[in-house]
């Protein structure tokens, strides 16, 4: 029986590569530094150049080389790299552009993106070459037994489309299992028709939207290309796979970062036995909405606790809540300084390494791996992300990076496979909401739509994390999680189906509390208006009447209203608490909804507008706040909202996982624990832990802990120690 470990290692190989004598060179210097696996990415086009001559005598090499030091190998295939010659050979498999014409870029190189977007995988000819290729690299290296994963597809998706064009793929392979899905989804013509309120004779003759998005076929063809199109693509590639192994090793496939408020990486993650995100938590992940951003590129030191939620512990509480029970990596992880061209980021410090690592730990992954052990060669990419530079030879950071590999392969079984304390708060994220609003965001006068989504979601899980309320994220397909929490959270949900809305009003009946921001169903899940402006059965679950709905101004700044608009727009007047939120207020944003009571109570008001109700519902309680609270949170950092939201959470039984001022977050293996301790603040904090019940506590780096003395955190210093309960 192989030994437990925690996979924790480095990419080492892609082509264009290092010299090998080099990279094995490299190998005894990571094993040594406390390293126990390596990646190893291959090309498609640069190990079959001729069809059906597999060469792989390179990575052969190198695995081989790595067996005898002892280190794992996470092996990638680059599928969306293919070689010249299947392009000549099926000239049709190319991607095809709304306005008919073909994404025709036959690069031989990883750089940008990977290849992608490759050949379309519904072309039968090039899926089947794709298919005996992976048959001829497992029985070459399968018989290797120190791979330990197979990455099917890294980075899932497709490159940006081009200027003006609304993505694909509108080839006829993919129209054909667009019609088939159709059909399968609608069981008749008529039914379509109706629901789509479309007068199509034939099925031929249907057609996703190829110009104008606003329309309710986007809907379905958005829903087919990300949740169908892609997930079934993985999964022809993981079962090539898994039919060739000998061995059975597990297949694991990554995203470059979850799309906020986007549910297809459910549909991603149900095709893999592994699910995982990159993370370079110094390389983008701020918009000018953010309060942060401006804080990250004046480089001042507020920003580095902000990188630890944004950047890293919202993205792998994202991609848990997609996976499950399965397991999830930090699939790609910064390690060195981003470059673009000549545009060169800060090298993180050891710190950095460590406050980013345990973060990510804090989460509950079960494996990473660095981007890159030395710094890249090629182009744009040149100089930036390795753990060394490229002389080589160990840095502070790869020193670092590798004294934390080792202390965690001291209790391999804890971060391996101990299960994170449970959350009892989750917002809702709902697919066809974030595609009719995608919709809305390709027109001019709707070009903010999706991001204000995505940016209250953000602002939400800001002020409850900093709070040190951990959430979850629940996607609308797997609603009968919802019983799980105390309270969930419904955020700018301007399209909802009825469907959806009932299941919400049983979980409130069955005693959940639901928090909705403005507008619940103003638009159906086809994007058709509402006789009442919103549901009829939020009117009935928040016991309100929608009166009206209407812009309101920022304060100070303008991020996101127009300075010149036809569109009547409020001043900015915060909401005041009523009721048993009497003393509490939330700053608007974006949109002030008002109601008419039918049986809720006032909790939040304007000096003429009701603006907030709360709704007694079966055993359970229904809030409707008119505006997007969470912009409040991120983009403008105001207490008094965050202190409203605590307040109503608290009300609900939810708890804070604190010491004092500093967030705690536990992970569980039998009698023993992993605590995270992060200060997310920029001042020094201490606090006496409570270790009542606990012996053998241990600082994870430093050794055995004074259970006496206050535990000392710096400015968004991040600290894990390991405790054993006393039966």
């Amino acid at each position: 029986m192989e030994k437990t470990m925690f996979p924790y290692g480095t990419h080492i190989y892609r082509e264009p590569s290092l010299p090998l004598k080099q990279l094995k060179k490299d190998l005894k210097l990571l094993k040594k530094l406390g390293f126990n696996m390596v990646k190893i990415q291959e090309s498609w086009s640069m190990d079959e150049k001729k069809e059906g001559e597999i060469d792989l005598e390179n990575i052969g090499e190198l695995i081989e080389e790595a067996e005898t030091l002892d280190l794992k190998v996470y092996f990638g295939v680059t599928m969306e790299q293919a070689p010249a010659w299947l392009w000549k050979k099926y000239p049709d498999c190319r991607f095809i552009y709304n306005d008919g014409t073909a994404h025709n870029d036959p690069t031989q190189y990883l750089l940008p993106g990977d290849g992608k977007p490759g050949p379309c995988w519904d072309h039968p000819g090039a899926r089947k070459a794709g298919e005996r290729f992976i048959g001829g690299l497992v029985k070459k290296l399968g018989r290797y037994k120190n791979i330990l994963v197979w990455n099917v597809w890294q980075e899932v998706g497709f490159c940006a489309a081009q200027p003006g064009k609304t993505g694909f793929c509108f080839c006829p392979y993919t129209l054909k299992e667009f019609r088939k899905w159709l059909k399968g989804k609608y069981n008749s013509l008529e039914n379509l028709n109706e629901r789509w309120k479309a007068g199509y004779g034939e099925w031929d003759e249907v057609e996703p939207p190829r110009i104008y998005a606003a329309v309710p076929p986007w809907m379905d063809w958005q829903y087919f290309i990300y949740d169908v199109y892609l997930p079934r693509a993985i999964r022809w590639k993981a079962d090539a796979f898994r039919k060739s192994d000998p061995h059975k090793r597990p297949v694991f496939c990554h995203m470059s970062g979850p799309v906020i408020a986007r549910g297809a990486e459910w549909r991603f993650a149900r095709e893999a036995d592994i699910f995982g995100s990159s993370c370079y938590p110094i390389w983008g992940g701020f918009s000018e909405w953010d309060k942060e951003c401006k804080d990250f590129y004046d480089n001042k030191e507020d920003a580095k606790g902000k990188i630890l939620r944004v950047s890293i512990s919202q993205k792998f509480d994202y991609i848990r809540n997609t996976c499950k029970d399965k397991k999830f990596w930090a699939a790609e992880f910064q390690g060195g300084p981003t470059s673009t061209f000549l545009y060169k980021g800060k090298t993180p410090a050891p710190e950095d390494i460590r406050r980013w690592v345990f973060t990510a730990l804090s989460t509950g992954i079960n494996g990473l791996c660095f981007w890159n052990h030395r710094a890249e060669i090629l182009w744009q990419e040149a100089y930036g992300f390795g753990l060394m530079d490229l002389r080589g030879g160990p840095t502070d950071r790869a020193a670092e990076a590798g004294k934390i590999g080792k202390a965690i392969n001291r209790h391999p079984g804890l971060f391996q496979d101990g299960v994170l304390q449970k959350n009892e708060t989750a917002i809702l994220i709902n697919e066809n909401l974030n595609n009719f609003l995608s919709a809305m965001s390709l027109r001019t006068d709707g070009s903010t739509a999706q991001r204000h989504l995505a940016h209250t979601i953000q602002g939400l899980y800001k002020m409850l994390w900093e709070e040190g309320i951990f959430v979850d994220f629940v996607d609308t397909e797997e609603m009968d999680r919802l019983k799980d929490y105390k309270v969930i959270i419904l955020p700018f949900p301007l399209a909802i189906s009825d469907e959806i809305m009932e299941k919400l009003k049983m979980y409130v009946a069955g005693g959940g509390v639901l928090l909705s921001e403005c507008c619940p169903g103003r638009y159906d899940e086809y994007g058709f208006a509402r006789s009442g402006e919103i549901s009829c059965i939020a009117e009935e679950l928040f016991g309100i009447e929608h009166k009206g709905v209407i812009f309101c101004e920022e304060p100070g700044t303008s991020y996101w209203t127009p300075k010149y608009t036809a569109f009547e727009v409020l001043p900015s007047e915060r909401f005041s608490g009523a009721g048993k939120f009497s003393g509490t207020s939330i700053l608007p944003s974006v949109y002030v909804e008002d109601f008419r009571l039918k049986g809720g109570k006032t909790i939040l008001k304007t000096k003429d507008r009701i603006t907030g109700v709360c709704n007694r519902y079966g055993k359970g309680l229904a809030y409707i706040v008119g505006t997007l609270i969470g912009h409040a949170g991120a983009t403008h950092e105001d207490k008094e909202t965050k202190e409203f939201l605590i307040k109503l959470l608290s009300g609900a039984g939810v708890k804070q996982s604190r010491c004092g001022r500093m967030l705690l977050r536990k992970k569980t293996l039998g009698s023993q624990e992993a605590w995270f301790l992060i200060n997310p603040t920029e001042k020094p904090l201490s606090g006496k832990m409570d270790f009542h019940g606990f012996t053998n506590i241990e600082d994870l780096l430093e050794g055995p802990v004074n259970m006496d003395k206050p535990v000392k955190l710096e400015p968004f210093e991040v600290k894990v120690f390991i405790v054993e309960r006393n039966f």
